[in-house]
């Protein structure tokens, strides 16, 4: 006997795009995904669910709300009430329906379950299909730190998305907890939502229940998010002066240019350019912008008949994206790949401004003892950069705990 379907529900407005993300699928005929704007390009079944507990929630980090400081990250005794399960639909069965897969024009699946002891699908069992496959390989236990896949996996669905026939199917075992913390990571990153708009977007649709452990990672997340965003008017009015030093007296834009003696800043098509590098003598690649949606998709195999060492950073030049944790790994490339002098770098991303020139400024500062007025003064008299305003916040901060470890050296 079939399920009858539910009326649909009044339109609910929304400022984001319309897309398919499907934050877990149940048995048929019932499909819920995450319906923004009221455009769904699959069948929707949509269960109208209130939260009147729910904190409030800003819908972009961007807004004067959370600039202000007035937004706060729900705690979790505020969060877990609202994530109540009702219903509960086997994931690792509508995973492996091929069938019921294609007639929903799925494009992607995320496994948030990957391997053997979970739903060990793999690529190989959609290799009949035209589906791309991702697979997190994850357990669902509050000690298991699943953040370090949360970009990984948000890049994965936003690829997915920049396609019009784009649909992604996201799922783990039961989908409730792995999979949807990967979307609500998704929203947060992608979308620009707080934690508790993600959630409200989600569970409007779908039953989820992540764990605590799970939710506490997103509320680090949050935190972090709106910590990029959310700075005291100094902290405005300083990244403010950094940005008028970039746009003061630079030079004209070309692909690449020589920044430090044996050290170019250069763009996708030099980083591509084979004949260039060899005429060059480049024997290191820093790629600030590894891997495949708006990136630069060389990695070391690209340089397999050339005597390149490669190290790779995969980064977003979006001002929401954490590229701080990269500082000091790769100013330690940076630094050994100059201790030989016959050694010659490129650092590059797609257009040699934002990611690459970051990351170059980090190893001035770090290894070349410059603060972060006389590293960008320094770079843009030789090649026109404009690192995004988060990665300049970030240089700041940087820059701010490099005087004040020194200091604390001299004392």
């Amino acid at each position: 006997m079939s399920t009858p379907h539910p009326p649909t529900p009044p339109p609910r407005p929304c400022a984001l795009k319309a897309c398919s993300v499907i934050p877990a699928c149940l048995s048929q005929p019932l499909w819920y995904k995450v319906c923004i704007n009221n455009q769904p390009v699959i069948h929707v079944v949509e269960a109208e669910v209130e939260h009147p507990d729910m904190p409030r929630g800003l819908s972009c980090l961007a807004s004067p709300e959370v600039q202000e400081a007035k937004y706060e990250t729900p705690s979790l005794s505020e969060l877990i009430p609202c994530l109540q399960c009702w219903t509960f639909f086997l994931c690792r069965y509508a995973a492996k329906d091929k069938r019921t897969l294609q007639a929903h024009n799925i494009t992607h699946v995320l496994n948030a379950a990957d391997g053997k002891f979970n739903v060990n699908t793999g690529p190989s069992f959609y290799r009949d299909t035209s589906i791309t496959y991702h697979g997190v390989e994850a357990f669902d236990m509050p000690s298991f730190d699943l953040s370090p896949f949360f970009y990984p996996a948000a890049n994965f669905i936003k690829k997915a998305l920049s396609s019009p026939t784009g649909n992604v199917f996201v799922h783990c075992a039961m989908g409730l907890s792995r999979s949807s913390t990967l979307v609500l990571a998704y929203l947060m990153i992608h979308e620009n939502m707080t934690l508790a708009d993600a959630i409200t977007t989600v569970s409007a649709n779908r039953n989820v229940s992540p764990n605590e452990g799970f939710l506490e990672q997103l509320r680090r997340l949050d935190r972090k998010l709106v910590h990029l965003i959310c700075q005291p008017q100094t902290s405005l009015q300083r990244v403010t002066c950094l940005e008028k030093i970039l746009n003061r007296g630079s030079v004209v834009y070309t692909h690449v240019n020589e920044v430090w003696p044996k050290v170019y800043i250069g763009d996708e098509q030099t980083a591509k350019d084979k004949l260039l590098l060899r005429s060059l003598g480049i024997t290191h690649v820093l790629n600030a912008a590894e891997g495949t949606w708006n990136n630069v998709d060389t990695g070391s195999d690209y340089y397999n008949d050339m005597d390149i060492v490669y190290y790779g950073v995969e980064a977003e030049d979006i001002q929401t994206f954490d590229l701080s944790q990269y500082f000091f790994s790769a100013a330690k490339f940076i630094h050994e790949t100059l201790s030989n002098h016959q050694n010659k770098l490129l650092v590059h991303c797609v257009m040699g401004r934002s990611r690459s020139a970051t990351l170059f400024l980090a190893y001035l500062m770090i290894h070349e003892n410059m603060t972060v007025v006389d590293a960008i003064e320094h770079v843009k008299k030789r090649r026109r950069i404009i690192p995004n305003w988060g990665f300049l916040k970030q240089l700041r901060e940087l820059d701010q705990h490099l005087l004040e470890r020194r200091a604390s050296a001299e004392s």
